[in-house]
């Protein structure tokens, strides 16, 4: 007991605001602050960076219209706005389609994307027109068009970057594999290897550079693009170099033109406006179908017979 008056003053010396105890308190507080503190700084740096690019991003897709997304509200007025010229409350024989466009937007179906679904039908009729009285071959019909919705929703440079960039990788794919004896699938999923290589390759040199259109892309269009050169390389196994290039850049020609289609303000307002012009694709196809004269493409290369 007579140890205790000395245990009690060591005990308050240890925690007086000046002792032992409290500049241990204060080293360890310290030393928690400024860990804390570090971690706010790299979670600051971390969130600025993220922001930084959040904000590019933004940037690039508020400059680059994208009609494959639904339309934001402003469009949504205008688009309403548009159907008051030619306003239609009842279903009729020639109006049941534009009955049906107008009642389909106001029940809240984006605009965009009937109008997307309705312009495929005229971009599978330009493919037809093309390949039966044109005579030049495409890479099947789906494959134009969906590189005509690739183009609008990464922007045309980017989408021709992009192209590119796996229309070397399906080349370089076909350079490595042609001599390969294995199977059909099996080497076609090691050109889709090349051609994932080759794609993100592309999309990280942009990124470095600054390129800053680049921060705005998303899976869906870049998948197309690698199906389309996944097509490209099966087409190069089998044919030669000038009929793959011959297809290669009918179908990019094509989607081009698909693009400015669906990339174009008229085109759409006057669509949505009048949709039954998609049904003139009907008599038009019955017309091509029914052609079975010479194409255009063979009487030019049928001239050098007859000179």
């Amino acid at each position: 007991m007579k140890h205790l008056p000395s245990a009690i003053i060591m005990f308050l010396i240890f925690m007086s605001p000046t002792g032992v105890g409290a500049q241990v308190a204060t080293n360890t507080s310290e030393s928690d602050l400024d860990m804390s503190t570090s971690t706010v700084v790299d979670d600051g740096s971390a969130t600025a960076t993220a922001e930084r690019i959040i904000t590019n991003r933004n940037t690039v897709e508020q400059q680059a219209k994208d009609t494959t997304q639904p339309e934001q509200l402003p469009e949504k007025v205008a688009i309403l706005e548009l159907f008051e010229q030619r306003p239609v409350t009842s279903p009729g024989f020639f109006s049941f389609m534009a009955y049906w466009v107008q009642s389909a937007v106001q029940a809240g179906v984006p605009a965009n994307t009937i109008f997307l679904i309705l312009i495929t039908a005229i971009m599978a009729t330009l493919v037809s027109f093309i390949r039966i009285v044109i005579g030049l071959p495409t890479i099947g019909m789906l494959v134009p068009i969906a590189l005509a919705y690739a183009f609008v929703a990464l922007g045309v440079f980017v989408g021709l970057y992009l192209l590119a960039a796996i229309i070397l990788a399906s080349y370089v794919s076909k350079m490595m594999l042609k001599r390969l004896k294995i199977m059909y699938y099996p080497k076609r999923s090691l050109s889709m290897f090349l051609l994932v290589v080759f794609t993100l390759g592309a999309l990280s040199l942009a990124a470095m550079v600054g390129y800053e259109a680049v921060l705005g892309v998303s899976i869906f269009p870049i998948i197309i693009l690698i199906l389309m050169g996944d097509d490209i390389v099966s087409v190069q196994l089998y044919k030669s170099a000038k009929e793959t290039l011959v297809i290669a850049s009918t179908t990019l020609l094509v989607g081009l033109t698909g693009y400015a289609l669906a990339s174009s303000d008229a085109v759409r307002d006057t669509l949505l406006l009048y949709p039954e012009l998609v049904l003139l694709t009907v008599p038009a196809n019955i017309l091509i179908g029914r052609y079975f004269g010479l194409r255009i493409f063979e009487v030019f290369r049928f001239n050098e017979f007859t000179d």
